[in-house]
This record gives structure tokens, sequence and C-alpha cells, in this order.
């Protein structure tokens, strides 16, 4: 399926200021040493300026033999949760996750989230809108990432599920500087279309809202296009790994196929039976992070595209 992009007419000038008024912020990192649970590795936690000066957190677990190794900046998913992705580092990558703004430890950053869910809050103009911060959120970490390791990054890989996938769609689709993209079920794709597949998670929040309020449905839709994952995939420049789960009320497999059509790069689907769900086929999903985790140390083959899709 490859609906038509959406894009407003000032999408590609709204993010060109963003990235633009993000550039006017210093990060100024803030950089806590932490215990850590290898002696190999370095653990510490992170916190730095974002868009409109948002303080924002994350971590970072880094090799303390400074040997160039591939940089993994990732993120959480929409319930929250930033876990740190020791199992990710022992394999030879350098880490750093972040939390946007109004999640964990960077609940501040996002002083008056909407009773409708975090997606409606600053629904009212793609300026306010929360996913403008956000995005800009994952931007700042991949940049402090590769600033703070900047002689010991081989590669640079970004990575999300769900939430976090989109975020990192968006991201690398302004940044290009990853490698190497790494997204599973990644979400905000095809916002018509969420519309009418999407039963639970962000996408039920709008339901729910422009259930209570019809008459702003145009004006929401309109203001969701400047965050509609879609619209930025044929901007992203580098190699790019997709997963999707055939059964998945929250990030159904056509809204992430409308992402993958439109991509102009090598890039491979993975397809799996079932994502957010509770059943036992989740344990399948391991095996995919075993295989871009191989990928990003080892580096992708001639021919990664070539087979288009892979099932597990």
């Amino acid at each position: 399926m490859r609906p038509p992009v959406t894009r407003p007419p000032d999408f590609e000038s709204f993010w060109q200021k963003t990235r633009e008024e993000l550039g006017k912020i210093p990060p100024a990192v803030s950089r806590e040493s932490l215990g850590s649970q290898d002696p190999a590795l370095a653990f510490e936690r992170l916190s730095f300026d974002s868009h409109g000066g948002a303080r924002v957190s994350g971590y970072a677990i880094r090799w303390k033999d400074d040997v160039p190794r591939p940089l993994v900046v990732h993120s959480h998913g929409y319930g929250g949760g930033l876990d740190h992705m020791w199992r990710w580092a022992r394999v030879g990558v350098n880490v750093l996750g972040v939390e946007a703004r109004g999640y964990g430890h960077s609940r501040d950053a996002l002083p008056s989230p909407s009773s409708w869910g975090y997606v409606l809050s600053g629904i009212e103009s793609p300026e306010k809108h929360v996913l403008r911060g956000a995005v800009c959120d994952y931007i700042r970490a991949v940049e402090v990432g590769r600033e703070i390791l900047a002689p010991f990054v081989s590669r640079t890989v970004l990575n999300g599920t769900s939430f976090a996938g989109g975020l990192a769609v968006m991201a690398e689709s302004i940044l290009q500087v990853a490698d190497f993209l790494v997204v599973a079920v990644p979400s905000f794709g095809w916002a018509e279309g969420r519309r009418i597949l999407v039963e639970e998670g962000s996408g039920q929040e709008i339901n729910r809202y422009l259930e209570e309020y019809p008459e702003r449905e145009e004006d929401v839709m309109v203001v969701l296009s400047y965050f509609d994952s879609m619209n930025f995939a044929a901007e992203i420049r580098c190699p790019t790994l997709v997963g999707l789960g055939r059964e998945d009320n929250v990030v159904p497999a056509p809204t992430v196929y409308a992402i993958v059509n439109h991509l102009r790069v090598p890039h491979q689907v993975v397809r799996l039976p079932v994502s957010h769900t509770e059943l036992p086929q989740e344990k399948l999903w391991d095996r995919f992070e075993a295989y871009w985790l191989r990928l990003a140390v080892e580096g992708l083959p001639p021919d990664f595209g070539e087979e288009k899709e892979l099932s597990v």
C-alpha cells in the first residue's frame, strides 16, 4: 500500500526552521558517572538542552577501551520506560538512550500535557505540538552521542521501536547522518490510515478526541501531517531495516508499509506474526534484535536490500 504523501506546502521550511532553532541552543551536556554492571563498560546519566530550552535526560553505556565502535541511539515506547540496553553494549556497541520530553526524568520538560493523551499535547498548531519537541530531543541525543564519543564512532545507528521508531524515522530524515536506520513497527505513519486502522495507543487517543470534537478534524489532521513519518521517508539517505507485525492493533502493518513504500534507499522488511500483543510469538522479536545487532557490528553486506522481505 502506497498512499500519497500528505506534506503541507510549508513542510520543508517548517522543519528547516525547527532545525535552525535547535542549532542555536547549546546542548549544555551534563554527565554523571554511575555504577556499571560490567567492568569493561562505563555507565553515565546524561542531561542536555533541546528545542525550546527543554532539559531532557538520557544515559550512555560505552566501552572503556577507546576502540572505535558503532554508536546506537534509541528511545522508548509511547508508554514510556527507557531500558538501559546492556545486552546491546555487550555485543560490541556503544549505546545512548534518550527520554523524550514528558517522559521519565524528562517529564518536567513538558509542563502542560494534554488530558486527552500525550499526542494531543499542543495539537492546536504544528509549532506547539509535542512531537516537534520530541523529534528534536531525539536529534539532540544523536548530536550529543556523536560529540562525546567523536573519535570512537565507527558508524552511527539510529534505532527505535513503535513511538521511538517514528521519532527515529523523522530524525534521520532531518539529520541525514546515520549509516544504518533500524526501526521496528515505527509509529505515526499514514495519519489518515491510522484514523481507520488503529484500535489502541496514540491513534486511539486521537480518535477519542475527534469523536468529542468532530468539527476540529480538518485542523487536527493538518497538524498531524507535519509529524506523519510517511512524509519523511523519501528523505532518508541510509540503508534501512524495518520490522513489522502482521497482527498489531497499535501500529497496523499497512501504516508501516506506508513508510516503507516511500523509501528510496536499500531497505529490507522483516515480517513477524505479531507486535504490541501479549502472545508468545512476541519472543520472535529477539531474532530481529539479534539480526540488526549483527549488521550494526559487522556492517551491511553489499547485497543488503536486494531481498526486500524476510519472514520470521
